[in-house]
């Protein structure tokens, strides 16, 4: 066959190295796992590409560019995502035929296998009108795939093996018309010089010892077997040649299956009205961060079908602001109100941007970060013999040891794991390592006396935020809007109540399961005054 010809590259087109990240915890802490499910892959190696290409795989400006342009083509016209779809589902038909006749030198598959490829080859998807440099490689490759000897030498095998003549079997039979030998007289219109004997039974052997071997070996079932090996011998070397080739494209399969996976799921965002857009990704120096209407599509997902349900209506998207003057954004409000929300979404749509993935939001422009580091409320360490404060603290000091100034930090509701006092005493100390280091810093709290106190000169940087609620008639309303303040109250007691856990109710409870279980004299009495 002709040279071999260059794959390309749809995901790392420049050949960028892979790097293990600095830090794991984001990958848990932002959700994306639940971010890879929304996206509807086909084959597991597409998503653990996806998974590789988000977290492992550097990317510089021109890659970004490269994928986002692919991206645009694909959510931008149904007919070249439909196009891609359709090289998708043909490129996995071919994975797992070339894995079955890997497996079996089976020559049927094979047969099968480069058919589908020259049929493909031949009627390739029509990307003429796309944009981006990848599809556009694509289609250069496919073109180049359709005028190569290869193709031309799989055309001609498919005809050979079209224009086989049959096979004629002599069976020679004892007088019992049990068979003694089975053997080929013709092979493919070629008389057969030395007949092949298939199934051969000596005459000192008995008919029950020779219907009893047929039956061992499967009759027919077994002489077609053999029959197969012995003729399919110098074909499925050639399948196997051609299959290298073959291997070539299917190797395709992974990223054209991210591709169309992902542009599936942005739509599927569009079509329950989350705003998607393509940032524009600025150099990490500028440091600042200019997000309107940013929404977080896996917190959307669950209140859109709560919505169908008569539940609580959709998430309000939100702006998102910094810059290297006010870096360090500390956001309080009620429990249930919206923080965790809001921070995620500011850690998810840095890391989709900067890698070149559409984000959930109207618009934004940001700078790219060295690393993402997440801190979300820790458990016990049990394998270490730590309690959740000294696992909380530990965290601290390993993002503190390997932050940098051009590094994004989302803390949530960090030093809760002790006393209300002393985790005040050592927030206020971590602010301020954060303050100096000069990191987007996001920090949620429940402490409003401490985020008062963060004013004047020495907390210049600071951005001081809250998740606006309101009590009417009783009852707590979340308006899930992030705006500058600082919250007054974390309804804590209130939520209590709505849960039915207010003081009385939760004595009540316990009467009414006592008496209903036949042990109301065993409960203390004066507990319930």
């Amino acid at each position: 066959m002709a040279q071999q010809l260059e794959v390309p590259d749809l995901i790392n087109p420049y050949g960028l190295s892979l790097s293990e990240p600095a830090d794991h915890a984001f990958i848990e802490d932002l959700g994306l796992q639940l971010l890879l499910d929304q996206a509807p892959f086909n084959a597991p190696a597409s998503r653990s590409l996806a998974l590789q290409a988000l977290v492992e795989l550097n990317c510089d400006q021109p890659t970004r560019r490269w994928r986002q342009e692919l991206f645009a083509d694909l959510v931008g016209s149904q007919f070249l995502l439909e196009q891609l779809d359709r090289l998708a589902s043909v490129l996995l038909r071919l994975h797992r035929q070339s894995n079955e006749f890997g497996w079996g030198s089976d020559l049927p598959t094979g047969l099968t296998m480069v058919r589908d490829f020259v049929r493909l080859v031949r009627n390739p998807p029509e990307f003429s009108s796309a944009r981006s440099a990848g599809l556009q490689a694509l289609s250069t490759y496919l073109a180049a795939l359709a005028e190569s000897e290869a193709l031309v030498e799989m055309e001609q095998f498919i005809q050979q093996m079209a224009d086989l003549g049959g096979l004629q079997l002599r069976v020679t039979v004892d007088e019992q018309g049990v068979p003694n030998e089975i053997s080929t007289v013709q092979l493919y219109d070629r008389d057969s010089a030395e007949p092949p004997g298939f199934l051969t039974w000596g005459e000192e052997q008995s008919p029950q010892h020779r219907r009893q071997a047929l039956r061992e070996r499967g009759g027919l079932n077994h002489l077609g077997q053999l029959l197969q090996n012995f003729l399919s011998r110098e074909y499925v070397a050639i399948v196997y040649r051609f299959n290298q080739l073959i291997g070539d494209l299917v190797s395709l399969m992974p990223a054209v299956d991210l591709y169309c996976a992902f542009a599936s799921c942005f739509n599927s965002w569009r079509s329950r009205g989350i705003e998607i857009c393509l940032p524009q990704i600025l150099p990490a120096e500028q440091r600042l961060a200019e997000i309107e209407a940013a929404r977080n599509p896996l917190i959307e997902k669950s209140r859109v079908d709560d919505q169908r349900q008569g539940a609580a209506p959709a998430i309000v998207a939100n702006a998102i602001d910094r810059c290297s003057d006010a870096n360090l954004m500390v956001l309080t409000g009620a429990n249930n109100g919206g923080k965790t929300t809001y921070v995620k979404t500011a850690g998810l749509i840095q890391l989709l941007g900067q890698k070149g993935w559409y984000v959930p939001a109207r618009s934004a422009r940001f700078s790219e970060v060295d690393v993402i580091f997440t801190h979300f409320v820790a458990a016990d360490d049990i394998a270490r013999g730590e309690g959740r404060y000294r696992n909380e603290l530990r965290r601290m000091r390993t993002i503190l040891e390997r932050a940098t100034p051009l590094s994004l930090v989302i803390l949530d509701e960090p030093c809760g794991g002790t006393d209300y006092h002393e985790g005040q005493r050592q927030s206020r100390i971590l602010l301020r390592a954060f303050h100096l280091l000069g990191a987007a810093t996001y920090f949620t709290t429940h402490m409003h006396e401490l985020t008062a106190s963060l004013e004047g000169h020495e907390w210049s940087a600071v951005q001081r935020l809250q998740v606006a609620t309101r009590l009417e008639n009783g009852q707590l309303r979340y308006l899930y809007r992030v705006e500058p303040g600082i919250a007054t109250h974390s309804y804590g007691e209130q939520i209590a109540q709505d849960l039915g856990l207010g003081e009385q109710e939760v004595l009540n409870v316990v009467r009414a399961q006592a008496d209903q279980g036949g042990y109301l004299r065993l409960l203390r009495h004066g507990s319930d005054s």
